[in-house]
């Protein structure tokens, strides 16, 4: 699939656009977010080689930030550069929902020391890096640069997956790494190419970067390079058709509005639905996206006590969620889910700040052999930074802060306690940071 996308990108890049009637040659070299080049970057640009930028974006020092090709940048993402310390994203990378991304990070002398010796300023990233929601990256930094090709496609490029709620502050990423969700490489650390850091894990040192043996990492597998490659693609489309789709009309791509739709995975357009009552609203102040069925009225989230600010709901790829009465969604929350599935949530459940709620399938299957939907029950609570994922969370239950349920099952009332990854039904180990 990437090769054909290639194919592709390199035929678009010989058509020239037509802006009132002239012909404008499309920028491949790189484009700075200002404010002309805003959603789409460069504005002439054709769907095919430009990069999107959600509106909710928070972009500091554009003349110091580059994207390349088909780069999408989603819903109230950040990125913060400075004249001494740029920020680079090469083609087909994918900043997902509130990632933050610094180009240079205060620190204290003694961190700053181990940073220098990386020989490093502002923020590199490679092509073909996934940055899942909830990233942070503090500058400087490097993602996908450097190391080698360890796969076993000679041919194949270079992919870095970040994932939920990960951490890369000030180190380097070689080519072909990985950080799990709620991990952390620490500064000064380089993860070198076939490595992947475990969920949770806090690298602070190279020993700990290097030798799988001390817990921190493990090797990358042909698993999680097939999963990248989906994820790639998936955001690769999303660049081109929420290009088409603010191209129509600016406002499309603003508060409560369709998906995109026109892909393999998600063809149709849909509009959320407000209490039964299908809505487009491109002032609301949050994200909410394709087919979100909310039992709440548009008035009723319109209070900031029910739904708090940078909120993204974002069926564009999964679909739908089907999302009860709720009792509080915190600031920064985000819904999505991956190709082919689906979210369920009922009554009265809590959303801390900064918590997500992915679907992906849960390994359990249905009578139709199809895999189930990530499922949260009635007056279920998820504290602050709680991550749900491929999971069934039963009614009453408590999620706490920073902890990862992935592929399990909880029954009624159970109680996950705060900085736990609990994964196929038993606790894996503890968030280190």
């Amino acid at each position: 699939m990437l090769n054909t996308s290639k194919k592709l990108i390199a035929l678009a890049a010989l058509i020239p656009t037509l802006v009132s009637g002239m012909p404008v040659k499309a920028n491949i070299q790189g484009c700075n977010p200002t404010r002309s080049n805003r959603s789409v970057c460069p504005s002439t640009a054709t769907p095919e080689i430009a990069s999107f930028i959600d509106p909710t974006a928070i972009i500091f020092e554009a003349d110091n930030i580059t994207l390349a090709k088909q780069v999408y940048i989603g819903p109230f993402a950040k990125l913060i550069a400075s004249y001494d310390a740029g920020i680079t994203i090469d083609a087909e990378s994918n900043v997902q929902d509130n990632v933050t991304i610094i180009g240079k990070f205060e620190r204290d002398e003694h961190v700053k020391q181990k940073v220098r010796l990386l020989g490093i300023k502002g923020v590199k990233i490679a092509d073909h890096v996934i940055m899942a929601h909830g990233v942070t990256i503090k500058g400087p930094a490097q993602i996908g640069i450097g190391g080698t090709n360890i796969d076993v496609n000679p041919n194949k490029d270079q992919e870095v997956f970040l994932g939920f709620g990960s951490e890369v502050d000030g180190a380097i990423l070689q080519k072909n790494t990985g950080v799990s969700t709620l991990g952390r490489v620490g500064s000064g650390v380089t993860l070198k190419s076939g490595y992947i850091v475990l969920p949770g894990k806090n690298v602070t040192t190279q020993a700990q970067a290097d030798d799988p043996a001390l817990g921190k990492v493990r090797l990358l597998t042909e698993a999680d390079i097939a999963f990248n490659e989906a994820v790639l693609e998936v955001n690769i489309a999303f660049a081109r058709e929420y290009t088409k789709l603010a191209r129509k009309n600016a406002s499309n791509v603003r508060g409560i509005n369709y998906d995109p739709g026109n892909t393999a995975f998600n063809p149709n357009q849909d509009l959320p639905e407000l209490a039964g009552v299908p809505t487009r609203d491109p002032n609301f102040r949050n994200r909410i996206i394709g087919d979100v069925n909310l039992a709440d009225s548009k008035m009723r989230i319109d209070s900031t006590k029910v739904m708090g600010r940078r909120i993204s709901l974002r069926a564009d790829e999964g679909e739908p969620f089907n999302v009860g009465r709720i009792n509080r969604m915190g600031d920064n929350t985000i819904f999505h889910a991956l190709q082919e599935s689906n979210i369920i949530i009922g009554n009265n459940v809590t959303f801390g700040a900064k918590s997500i709620v992915h679907g992906g399938g849960r390994p359990q299957v249905d009578i139709n052999g199809e895999q189930e939907p990530t499922t949260i029950k009635d007056n279920v609570t998820l504290k602050s930074q709680a991550i749900i994922f491929r999971s069934l969370i039963g009614e009453g239950s408590t999620i706490g802060m920073k902890s990862l349920v992935v592929n399990s099952v909880l029954a009624p009332g159970t109680n996950i306690g705060d900085k736990i990854i609990y994964d196929n039904n038993t606790v894996f180990g503890q968030v280190e940071w």
